[in-house]
């Protein structure tokens, strides 16, 4: 069985961890959003090998379609997603060799383990999160334009070693993805029959709060886990204050 990995990113090369930990796959799709290239730059340039693919597509604020994509142009029996600050350990590689030769089923849901500055992030709402990342290529596809989700046709199993993600500045990226991701999941929402209320607007951010550094004792890891609880709390109340600028 053959493996390939789709790395959506806004950069035109990876990360030597990444590609390092990638050593086992048959075929790397680097799709970067063209919209971040640099104007005056050549990104045909960037050479590609037989196993690396460069591809640039507008992202236009729609991941699941650049996931669609991805899956259209790989040539694996299985598909390996993962982002560009992440990076796949040796026991985890081990595991996704193993199980797609005799696996009965059509994908599998991967624990995602965050990690600031080599120290593991264990509790809060990230800390036991749980995404469908590998799977048949011809098993599903995604929708959902932001914290897009992979609909796979058939058993979905699940993994046990983890899929590191390294946040060493999770901060400065939150931040600034507080307004892309904001602005599209306010509008989602409504689709969804979640439309603004001043309920949501008072209650959920606070909510989100105490759920992340109290009930699910983010408290437990330090000052990043105040961080994380106050960051969740302000995506919160940012996409009910998008919902009231839409309304208005």
């Amino acid at each position: 069985m053959k493996i390939s990995v789709v790395v959506l990113s806004k950069k035109s090369e990876l990360n030597h961890f990444l590609l390092e930990s990638l050593s086992f796959v048959d075929e790397i799709l680097l799709i970067i959003d063209s919209s971040s290239v640099i104007p005056g730059s050549d990104p045909e340039s960037i050479s590609t090998t037989s196993r690396l693919k460069i591809f640039y597509r507008p992202l236009n604020n729609d991941f699941s379609a650049q996931r669609n994509f991805a899956l259209q142009k790989a040539k694996g029996d299985w598909v390996l997603f993962v982002d560009d600050d992440e990076y796949i350990g040796s026991e985890l590689r081990k595991e996704i060799i193993e199980v797609i030769d005799h696996a009965q089923f059509s994908g599998f849901l991967l624990k995602r383990q965050d990690v600031v500055y080599h120290l593991p992030l264990r509790h809060g709402e990230t800390g036991n999160i749980k995404i469908i990342r590998l799977g048949r290529r011809h098993s599903g596809r995604f929708n959902r334009q932001v914290h897009e989700n992979w609909d796979i046709e058939g058993r979905v199993g699940e993994l046990k070693s983890p899929l590191y993600h390294n946040k060493d500045h999770f901060i400065s990226e939150f931040i600034s993805r507080v307004d892309q991701y904001g602005r599209i999941d306010s509008k989602l929402l409504v689709l969804e029959g979640k439309p603004f209320s001043w309920f949501r607007l008072l209650v959920y951010p606070m909510a989100k709060f105490k759920l992340n550094y109290y009930f699910r004792v983010g408290f437990l890891d330090g000052l990043v886990g105040l961080f994380l609880a106050y960051l969740m709390a302000v995506q919160s109340l940012s996409i009910r204050v998008f919902q009231w600028e839409n309304k208005n």
